[in-house]
């Protein structure tokens, strides 16, 4: 017996791709071939073009594209050129961002996924803790019992929530929970900081007098080294936050509300004629001997 899909499945029709990306996947890939380091320098710019066969402006649109994706940075100078860049928390969850501006998320699908990672998360710290780490945890939570709850101090308890679980993800060994922790963990400090007090205070005292209980217990638990009692506290957390941070805002915010607008910044750039200064060269990288750039022939 036969069955009929449920929906039709259709292939995209297939695209030619842009020449420079196709050089930038070339000079990524020769960053890995190659095992570059952070700071370590690429060919310069008529290397590049000698290697790859391609002319001097699409071989700068490469570049400009690996820049953006943070995968390196230029400088100036004798030494300067092509670098490769470290590439931040802050860049990866900004790139994020940009998808889910276009795909809004409600609260209750963020903490649909909160549930899977932070009690993981937090297990997987156990043990991985130094002193300098229990003391930020002990600071933030005691900060927290020691500030009056009310509307004018609202904003400094949620901020202080927020930290706490930034503190155990910059503990985390396993990369891709850490980075899913921390841009969920910026999306609820967007959200926050887009959000007026006065309109979220209904509810506010017992749920933050129950997240200070709750990142006591944790606390307890972490500094016993007992992650079997760690991943149920930080669920038990998890779930009781959720409703109110629901009735708050259900629809989060992912992208941060701008430092100005457009108008105000063309606005500054003519009146105080600011220039963009020189770039500081970081200092020379490795000059081992590398394999050259090869370009595979287009299709």
């Amino acid at each position: 017996m036969t069955y009929a899909l449920p929906i039709r499945v259709t292939t995209p029709a297939p695209h030619r791709r842009k020449l420079s990306d196709e050089l930038a996947d070339c000079i990524r890939q020769h960053i890995i071939d190659n095992k570059l380091r952070i700071n370590d320098r690429l060919p310069k710019e008529k290397e590049l073009i000698e290697q790859l066969g391609a002319s001097r402006a699409t071989v700068r649109e490469a570049l400009k594209s690996l820049e953006v994706q943070g995968l390196i940075y230029n400088t100036t100078g004798p030494s300067g050129g092509a670098r490769v860049a470290d590439v931040s928390v802050d860049h990866a969850i900004s790139l994020l961002r940009n998808f889910f501006y276009f795909n809004p998320i409600d609260a209750r699908q963020l903490y649909q996924v909160r549930l899977q990672i932070e009690p993981e998360l937090a297990a997987s710290v156990v043990g991985r803790l130094d002193a300098g780490h229990f003391e930020a945890l002990e600071a933030n939570v005691r900060l927290q019992e020691q500030t009056p709850v009310s509307a004018e101090t609202w904003r400094t308890h949620r901020e202080a929530e927020v930290m706490f679980h930034d503190i155990l993800a910059a503990a985390c060994p396993n990369p891709l929970l850490a980075l899913t922790a921390r841009f969920i963990n910026q999306v609820i400090r967007t959200t926050i900081d887009l959000t007026e007090p006065s309109t979220a205070c209904d509810g506010s005292d017992s749920f933050t007098r129950g997240n200070i209980s709750c990142h006591r217990r944790i606390l307890k638990a972490l500094r016993q080294g007992d992650a079997k009692k760690v991943r149920p506290l930080m669920t038990k957390h998890l779930i009781e936050a959720e409703p109110y941070v629901h009735s708050m805002v259900p629809r989060v915010e992912v992208m941060p509300p701008p430092a100005f607008s457009l108008e105000r910044y063309s606005g500054a750039l003519q009146s105080e004629g600011r220039r963009r200064g020189p770039v500081s060269s970081p200092g020379a990288g490795k000059t081992a001997k590398r394999a050259p750039l090869r370009r595979s022939p287009r299709p």
